[in-house]
């Protein structure tokens, strides 16, 4: 007895699960990935597995709007090059940009994808501030005020993510380079 296709619009799309579990049994490399709770998940079936907390859930994920939001990243590819803000861009410009094209948005102009561009440069921002964070990309990319804090102009500059962001991903085993457990 297979795992039945979800069928969508007359086309039938096999569940995630399926496809991963034809997959060799190779050993995977740990990735430092730590269970954050020990309490299990018991299904009525009587099937038990670790508890979801801590993972995301990337199956409530809105994938209409990503989809809205994955045409600027292939927009951007015809004039732009192929990938070409992964170089590296400042995260200000970014969360700029992004707040522009949300007030426009806001404001009533549908005459550009406002909304998607909007969310394009904030997700942006968000993975630059984790390369950065990484020390994958130049601090210097991330160079954001503290208006929070008693902070100047030439203070360091705090570190692009939340306390809650690092400890989010370094719970699924990402790490600034040099961190112990970093793969």
């Amino acid at each position: 007895m297979g795992i039945p296709p979800y069928v969508k619009d007359g086309k039938s799309f096999f569940p995630a699960r399926m496809v991963l579990s034809s997959m060799s049994d190779e050993r995977i490399p740990d990735t430092g990935f730590k269970k954050i709770e020990a309490k299990d998940t018991v299904y009525g079936t009587g099937a038990t597995r670790d508890s979801r907390r801590g993972k995301g859930r990337l199956v409530w994920m809105p994938w209409d709007a990503l989809f809205c939001i994955s045409r600027i990243y292939e927009e951007g590819n015809l004039g732009r090059g192929w990938r070409n803000w992964e170089a590296g861009m400042p995260v200000e410009d970014l969360l700029d940009s992004s707040i522009r094209h949300l007030t426009q948005h806001v404001s009533g102009h549908r005459s550009e994808p406002h909304l998607s561009q909007g969310c394009w440069n904030a997700i942006n921002a968000l993975q630059m501030s984790i390369w950065i964070w990484e020390g994958l990309r130049d601090p210097e990319l991330g160079r954001l005020p503290d208006h929070r804090h008693l902070w100047k102009p030439g203070d360091p500059y705090p570190s692009p993510l939340s306390e809650p962001e690092e400890k989010w991903l370094r719970a699924v085993g990402v790490r600034p380079v040099g961190e112990a457990g970093q793969a």
